[in-house]
């Protein structure tokens, strides 16, 4: 049953009790926007300018950083490539902020509608816009300027419009903020975990600031996911924005981002799973999904979950990627189906460019996913997982998804082509009919949870779905 407004307090007790929503449990499929100044200079290092070395190397680590969207702590390694890159392309003494500047000319080409459009084709049901990154820029203008640039905001409410845009597609819509990193209040480079999880809580006035634009967020636009990233300077204040949050938004729904160095906020506070690739952020006290990042998990658990990344290397646009460094369509089905199966959704980054638009090659990426859900969606959003006896079969990973009365068994590969045996779960029902999504299905039967079926041709060059008819 939903809560009702102004039924959270600011407690630990009282917020741990907030529910996922349905919406997001049916979605499965959300997009993360991330677009700022840092989009202008489009650059960060690639796999192969970093040398050999150590693979504990942390400095090296952020020093060739693959996230563009960190363009201005990247910079800051003056042997490294992007200060390189910076120094050849804008001389030695431009500021990181002229970008601002140049982003906020750019927005006069912006049209969030037809990005809207997009978004609804490809599928997607929910939106995360990146309202401020590290570099502290607000893409809208808030009553809450920042105390140490001028200006360091949009002139038009990119917040407002895009929110106004994909709710008019029926679509939701969530904003992310920066609430553990603003190098504007601290701006010390990051070169260890030690230095990332000292930002900027103790910075004079960043936790009023902070707290100013969550509330302002929550009151203007009432975002329908609260998106926290690296953590927040008080669990306390934490505590009275997530009430703030739910007590107006009762369907909304948090990250797992929220911890606090009042917390357990150590660099061996993250995790990794067992069966989980990447690694899971540390935990806080109050939280409704896990959130890795470039990272799956290959079985169910007791919690939901939802995996970010972006459809290259880089969250933000970075030019220097091509064609072949981002995800194949086939391997973002695959990603959304196996995420399914496991209890979790993928929020799968765009990073437009810094004249407004969108990568010719992520859009595409967005209409050929948009077209592989039109087709299959109906195995993967409004679903629940349903485990399996076994994880695999002829050696090729498979899991099963079902709604009332159908069981979809998804299998990410090409087994062989003959007979196949897969176990099924029990108490499943009478398998009243048997298809394959978009292909064919020779004889089938079924003896004591043994499912045969002989399959003479695949379907999918990535994920074979098979639709079990039951009658329960």
């Amino acid at each position: 049953m939903t809560k009702q407004k102004s039924d959270y307090a600011a407690t630990e007790a009282s917020l741990s009790t907030h529910a996922v929503p349905e919406w997001f449990r049916d979605s499965k499929f959300g997009i993360f926007i991330h677009w700022g100044p840092y989009s202008i200079p489009a650059f960060a290092p690639l796999q192969q300018d970093k040398p050999d070395g150590p693979a504990d190397n942390i400095m090296q680590g952020f020093k060739y950083n693959p996230y563009a969207e960190w363009y201005l702590n990247t910079m800051k390694f003056e042997d490294g490539p992007t200060a390189q890159f910076h120094r050849e392309t804008y001389g030695e003494d431009y500021s990181y902020d002229n970008f601002g500047e140049a982003f906020n000319a750019s927005l006069e080409n912006w049209d969030p509608v037809a990005w809207a459009k997009l978004f609804k084709t490809s599928g997607a049901r929910y939106i995360v816009l990146v309202s401020k990154h590290h570099d502290g820029f607000l893409l809208w203008p808030s009553k809450t300027p920042n105390p140490h640039k001028p200006n360091w905001q949009t002139e038009r409410d990119v917040v407002g419009e895009l929110a106004d845009a994909v709710r008019a597609e029926g679509l939701k819509f969530g904003i992310y903020y920066s609430g553990g990193i603003d190098w504007t209040f601290k701006s010390k480079c990051i070169e260890t975990i030690q230095d990332l999880m000292a930002m900027p809580g103790d910075a004079e006035g960043y936790i009023e600031y902070a707290n100013a634009h969550y509330h302002e967020l929550i009151e203007r636009y009432q975002p329908d996911y609260l998106w926290n990233d690296i953590g927040y300077p008080s669990q306390q204040a934490s505590f009275d924005i997530l009430a703030d949050y739910y007590n107006t938004v009762p369907e909304g729904l948090t990250n797992d981002r929220w911890i606090s160095p009042d917390g357990d906020l150590k660099a061996d506070a993250f995790e990794r799973p067992e069966g989980m690739t990447g690694v899971l952020p540390p935990k806080p006290p109050v939280w409704d999904i896990r959130t890795p990042e470039y990272g799956m998990f290959d079985h169910i658990l007791p919690f939901l979950w939802e995996t970010t990344r972006g459809m290259g290397h880089s969250f933000a646009y970075n030019h220097r990627e091509v064609d072949a460094d981002y995800l194949s369509p086939g391997a973002i089905a695959t990603m959304l189906a196996s995420s399914a199966c496991f209890n979790g959704n993928v929020l799968l980054n765009v990073g437009p460019r810094g004249d407004a638009q969108l990568d010719p090659a992520q859009a595409g990426r967005l209409e050929s996913i948009g077209g592989w859900l039109k087709a299959k969606g109906q195995a993967i959003q409004d679903t629940r997982p349903v485990a399996l006896p076994d994880k695999s079969v002829d050696g090729i990973n498979i899991g099963a998804t079902r709604n009332a009365d159908t069981l979809y068994l998804h299998i990410f590969g090409k087994p062989g082509l003959g007979t196949l045996e897969v176990q099924l779960p029990a108490g499943l029902g009478t398998v009243m009919s048997l298809e394959q999504l978009g292909g064919e299905v020779g004889d089938w039967s079924i003896d004591q949870a043994t499912l045969r079926l002989t399959i003479n041709e695949w379907a999918d060059k990535a994920v074979q779905i098979f639709k079990l008819g039951l009658s329960v």
